[in-house]
This record gives structure tokens, C-alpha cells and sequence, in this order.
């Protein structure tokens, strides 16, 4: 778990907003050993720790790369060399996925039952699939991306997001 890109960011965010790692274990209510371990990619942060950053700090990439190893697979922030992380250039490679995701999804008929998908269809329906896995990072960092240039609220976006499909009888509360 060393070099944990969510270690770094967590550090980073803590080096930002000035704190120290005995002011931020006061915070939390951890012990400044315990934070230290995390920071250095020793141990996982804990849920608690990642609340407390996208609540305090509005850091919606530690939430999203520490899910990402917690389980292995989701959004990660893009930071190789090819990356164009400004605002606008998120904004038309999410609208670029989002129509590439459309054109591919388009062409898969589900109308059959699986087991009787032939492999050429299989794999068209691999590769909407595979759009759509896009399409959702790109949307997520469009979401981030505004989050943090423009101060709105990550925490806040989710929760509206939730309290819409409880409105609409998706989920149950």
C-alpha cells in the first residue's frame, strides 16, 4: 500500500489548509502516529477521515481515489503527462465520452436473451459497456473538477443527487 495516492492527497490537503498532523488528529479524534501511518501509505483511511476531508476540505478526488483502493476498481484523478485537467477541457472530454458512449450503446440489440448472444454481439455489448465505464470518469471529473474551481460542494451535490431518487421512489430512505 505504499506510495497510496490517496496518501498523498490526504497529506497534501492537510499541508494546504495549514494544519499540522497534531491538529488534524485532535480533529478527528486519531492519534497523530495514527496519521502519520496513514499518510505514509502504511494503513487505509479510514471512512471517518475521508467524511471528515470531503466535508471540511471539499476534496472530492481523496474521496474517490480512496474508494478506488478500498475496492480495487473506480475514478481516479487523471495526473499523467497527457492530461488536460482545465475546466473547459473536462468539460468537452465528458461530452466527448457521453456521445461515444450514446453511438455504442446504439448499436447492441438486448432484445435476446443472453444465452443466445452470438461473440460478434458480445462483443459490442463489451464495448458499450466499456463507454459507459468512461463516460462515467470523465463525468466524475467534470463533477470534481467544478467542485474545486468553482467551491461547490461535493458533499452537497451527492446528497441533493440522493434526495432526488428518493423523490422519484428509487431508492428507499
Amino acid at each position: 500500500m505504499k506510495n497510496s495516492k490517496a496518501a498523498r492527497m490526504m497529506k497534501a490537503t492537510r499541508v494546504q489548509s495549514g494544519k499540522t498532523q497534531q491538529q488534524l488528529s485532535m480533529d478527528i479524534f486519531q492519534s497523530r502516529e495514527y496519521i502519520t501511518k496513514q499518510e505514509n501509505g502504511e494503513r487505509k483511511i479510514p471512512p471517518s477521515t475521508l467524511q471528515h476531508f470531503t466535508k471540511t476540505y471539499n476534496n472530492p478526488w481523496l474521496a474517490l481515489e480512496a474508494a478506488k483502493e478500498y475496492t480495487g476498481w473506480g475514478v481516479t484523478k487523471l495526473d499523467g503527462p497527457a492530461v488536460d485537467l482545465h475546466r473547459s477541457s473536462v468539460r468537452e472530454k465528458a461530452i466527448e465520452e457521453l456521445q461515444e458512449a450514446i453511438e455504442a450503446m446504439q448499436k447492441v440489440t438486448l432484445t435476446k436473451q443472453p444465452s443466445f448472444t452470438q461473440s460478434f454481439e458480445l462483443q459490442d455489448i463489451e464495448k458499450s459497456a466499456e463507454e459507459v465505464i468512461d463516460v462515467i470518469g470523465a463525468s466524475t471529473a467534470y463533477v470534481a473538477t467544478l467542485c474545486e474551481e468553482y467551491g461547490l460542494n461535493w458533499n452537497q451535490l451527492w446528497e441533493n443527487h440522493y434526495r432526488k431518487l428518493q423523490s422519484r421512489g428509487y431508492v428507499m430512505s
